[in-house]
């Protein structure tokens, strides 16, 4: 027997890998560490090549380290190590497109020796896939054969691809800036659609940039942070209106400078800060089509074996966009000095550890992470730096059909660190999640029919079957040999299914 061949895609979770990576981030001889304040690391993936057994991956994480040198004096150390690796997953094949998350769940500085500083960051990419499955189904050209058929909605991988969105902005200053320290950066993907021939895109960079400014009292920390708005058409002639669009956008730390702009000749005028960055944009589509797939067959002329086989299918993916606030708390040690200022935050960044929906409520479970930087009540002030982690539980209404199996990404947007009573900090998080809903349902097709023993031909030219209750049309022309066709003309005043049983008659037509 001849088969057609069709495809059929979904998205499928492939599960988290976590690996470790190492730096020695060391000073010139003039810059000797006294104390470390800040340790931080931004992880990246440039990208994912789907082999069968296996994901090869390549990237980096850039590490960076804020320490004040002998002479008291702020200074920053940075590091960008590559990192390549495989994720081994029997699932994995060559066929699927990636589509995952990176995330930094944990840095260490574990040694520090005069001029050098020993970090340990622990990475974990969490991985899902467009995956396409090839379906046979049979073809069948005979008269003799009879089909039972059912229109079936496929989900088909469309195209996939990469744009980067280049951005350029100055930003005033109302003081004057002597040095940036470190820079982080976050995305937020507020639309991803088709068109005809291209894929609309708009969201927001957010800068967060630890500054070293002039004050009356001298040199001192302070945050700059701003946003910055993108939006694209990207162009891509495969795409088509309508299609299902599956983006993230991510800013490697490399490709966000932020710089100091030129004194104005003009003294009335205020210092600017450039900001300059790229946002790199991945995107897969799918569309939905309809096509017919046969689940049962009969040979009129022979006795048959019918072999059969499922296949999945992709169930229409929710997506859902949240933003939340998460507060928390945390107390200094009692031997620690008390805190005379809060100069800055830092190394925010956000972990998602569980995620699940029940009865109509998403939870997203997980940590939030800063570094904030304070003055020391002292009668010599100094440079503190304390790690706050807040755990979070958020809950968020969906509808009904927002379940099945979820892949949940977040950033935060905004971070803000207070003072309380000299001992207290309090840190206000403001966030945002994308999630994925996605689920596949199985169905039957036949993959082949074999043709044995001729049938005897009918010696009667008419032939009853009592039909049971709840009988479809399908049901009783299998069973009695004859196409359905014929069975409604010879029997007008049916309706299917059956609501009784039925006697079902069938005047079979001598061949001339």
């Amino acid at each position: 027997m001849e088969t057609d061949k069709i495809t059929s895609s979904y998205l499928k979770n492939l599960g988290e890998h976590q690996f470790n990576v190492e730096a020695n981030l060391k000073t010139d001889n003039a810059s000797n560490i006294s104390k470390v304040v800040m340790g931080g690391a931004n992880a990246y993936i440039d990208e994912i090549e789907m082999l069968n057994g296996e994901a090869h991956y390549t990237g980096a994480v850039v590490f960076d380290v804020l320490f004040v040198d002998a002479e008291g004096a702020s200074q920053i150390l940075s590091e960008t190590i590559d990192i390549n690796g495989k994720i081994q997953n029997d699932q994995i094949s060559v066929l699927m497109k990636p589509i995952y998350s990176v995330e930094v769940v944990d840095c260490k500085i574990s040694e520090v020796d005069g001029d050098m500083a020993k970090a340990t960051a622990t990475v974990a990419i969490k991985l899902n896939a467009i995956k396409t499955d090839e379906i046979e189904t049979v073809k069948i050209d005979s008269p003799d054969i009879q089909l039972n058929s059912e229109t079936a909605r496929l989900h088909q991988l469309g195209t996939y691809g990469m744009a980067k969105i280049a951005l350029n902005e100055d930003f005033e200053s109302k003081q004057t800036v002597k040095r940036i320290l470190i820079t982080t950066s976050h995305t937020e993907l507020k639309n991803a659609s088709a068109g005809t021939g291209y894929i609309s895109v708009d969201g927001e960079l957010m800068i967060n940039s630890l500054l070293e400014v002039e004050t009356d009292e001298g040199l001192a920390l302070k945050n700059f942070m701003q946003v910055l708005p993108f939006k694209e058409e990207i162009e891509n002639e495969q795409v088509a209106k309508d299609d299902d669009v599956f983006a993230f956008a991510f800013a490697r730390p490399n490709d966000v400078v932020v710089s100091i702009n030129a004194p104005s000749e003009d003294a009335n005028k205020n210092q600017t800060i450039n900001v300059s960055a790229e946002v790199t944009i991945k995107y897969i589509t799918e569309r939905e089509v309809e096509t017919t797939i046969s689940t049962d067959a009969f040979s009129m002329t022979n006795k048959t074996n019918i072999v059969s086989g499922t296949y999945l299918a992709q169930k229409p993916t929710k997506i859902e966009k949240f933003k939340t606030t998460i507060d928390g708390q945390t107390t200094i040690g009692d031997n620690e000095a008390r805190i005379a200022k809060i100069c800055a935050v830092t190394n925010e960044h956000l972990l998602i550890a569980n995620s699940a929906v029940s009865d109509g409520e998403l939870t997203i479970e997980g940590v939030a992470y800063a570094t904030a930087i304070y003055l020391t009540d002292d009668d010599v002030p100094t440079l503190e730096g304390v790690d706050l982690e807040v755990p979070f539980s958020s809950k968020f209404d969906v509808s009904s059909d927002f379940d099945g199996e979820l892949f949940v990404t977040g950033d935060v947007k905004d971070v803000d660190v207070k003072a309380k009573k000299g001992k207290e900090i309090n840190i206000s998080f403001d966030v945002c999640f994308l999630a994925f809903a996605h689920s596949t349902t199985s169905g039957v097709m036949i993959k082949d029919i074999e043709l044995t023993e001729p049938l005897p031909a009918s010696e009667f030219a008419l032939e009853m079957y009592v039909a049971p209750k709840g009988s479809t049309l399908w049901d009783i022309s299998k069973n009695m040999l004859v196409t359905e066709d014929v069975l409604l003309k010879q029997n007008p005043d049916l309706i299917f299914p059956l609501e009784s049983s039925k006697t079902i008659v069938h005047f079979r037509q001598r061949a001339k």
